[in-house]
C-alpha cells in the first residue's frame, strides 16, 4: 500500500510507504510519472517509511529508475525517514547519494526546508 501527493506551494512531493509488491509496481510507477509532470525543477522529495516493510529484492531493482527519473525533472534533495537501519541501507543500494535517511519526519523536514 503506498500513497504520492504533489504539494506545489512546497514543491515536493510527498511518498507514504507500508509496502509495495511486484503486482503494485506497475501502478507505483504510473502514479510516480504523472506526479513528475507537476512539479517545478528544484522540488524536493519525502518518503515515510516509518510503517513500511522492506522491499523485496525485484521491487528495488524495479523501483530504482525513478530516482534518476527525479534528477531529470529537477530534484535538488530527497528524504526518507525510517527506524529501520536496514531500510536505510536498502534506500542507499537503491538510490545511492540522491536520499538522505533520518529517524524522525522533523529532521528530515528540516533538512528538506534548509
Amino acid at each position: 500500500m503506498f500513497k504520492i501527493e504533489y504539494f506545489p506551494a512546497e514543491n515536493r512531493v510527498v511518498c507514504t510507504v507500508e509496502s509495495i509488491t511486484m503486482d503494485e509496481v506497475e501502478a507505483y510507477r504510473k502514479e510516480y510519472t504523472a506526479i513528475m509532470t507537476k512539479v517545478k525543477p528544484g522540488f524536493t522529495g519525502l518518503t515515510d517509511l516509518s510503517k513500511g516493510k522492506l522491499f523485496t529484492q525485484e521491487v528495488a531493482v524495479a523501483l530504482a529508475p525513478t530516482g534518476e527519473e527525479s534528477m531529470a525533472k529537477g530534484l535538488t534533495k530527497w528524504a526518507y525517514y525510517t527506524g529501520s537501519a536496514v531500510s536505510k541501507m536498502q534506500m542507499k543500494r537503491m538510490f545511492g547519494d540522491i536520499v538522505v535517511s533520518f529517524e524522525k519526519l522533523e529532521d528530515a523536514e528540516a533538512y528538506l526546508n534548509s
